[in-house]
């Protein structure tokens, strides 16, 4: 299987590709996609941006280009769930979008939420439990998109009180959309940077390099796990 593996952030991919043996580089969508083997392991990496349409053509990129057979999507996002702390972890398991019509539901996909694919969750739900310190720090759940970085307490309780999310952020769903028009298996992994509230953009710069490191450990463990 070859991997492809997403972040909208260098410092969401930096670690990975550091791991990473490379054996080709291609710029691409002013970007470069990585193509290499992390523990054995197939995968090609890339710096997707930034919003939904970046992830979107950079995920449907590894796949038509590139020959993905899973997208996996790392990186930061907000905490939206009770009880979920900065620098705890969401596993997908199923994203959509927060700024998104009803009147969307009408036209294909016709879907909401579209669910991620349990295997990939499993192997991640273990590859969090290899990590000691991720003990109780990590659930699956629900993640929610949208093309606006929240940092208003009033935006984020209407995001709650109409989707019921665990986090938010900027690309999953978009990923996930993707994902599901190739039919393709895929994952995403977030590590909650701020509590998506008024605080959210100190917050942000003050834990935005650690929680893009968690992310990124935890695919380097499934990897790992896969390679078993």
């Amino acid at each position: 299987m070859k991997w492809g593996i997403l972040g909208a952030l260098d410092a969401e991919v930096e670690l990975i590709r550091r791991e990473m043996t490379v054996s080709r580089e291609t710029p691409l969508f002013g970007t470069t996609y990585y193509e290499g083997t992390v523990h054995g392991q197939d995968i090609i990496l890339v710096c997707c941006g930034v919003g939904k349409v970046n992830a979107a053509i950079c995920a449907a990129a590894a796949v038509e280009r590139f020959g993905a057979d899973c997208i996996i999507n790392v990186g930061i996002a907000g905490a939206m769930g009770h009880g979920l702390n900065i620098l705890d972890v969401v596993i997908s398991r199923e994203v959509g979008f927060h700024d998104q019509d009803a009147v969307m539901l009408n036209y294909y996909p016709k879907r909401a939420f579209f669910p991620a694919d349990p295997a990939l969750c499993a192997l991640c739900e273990r590859a969090c439990a290899a990590i000691p310190e991720m003990a109780g720090r990590y659930r699956t759940g629900r993640i929610v998109s949208g093309d606006v970085f929240v940092n208003d307490a009033a935006v984020k309780q209407s995001i709650r009180d109409r989707y019921e999310p665990d986090c938010v952020e900027m690309e999953g769903a978009a990923i996930g959309h993707a994902a599901f028009m190739y039919e393709k298996p895929y994952l995403v992994i977030r590590t909650m940077s701020d509590a998506a509230d008024d605080n959210a953009d100190e917050t942000y710069d003050d834990f935005i390099g650690e929680a893009a490191r968690t992310s990124a450990t935890i695919i380097l463990k499934m990897l790992d796990l896969a390679a078993e």
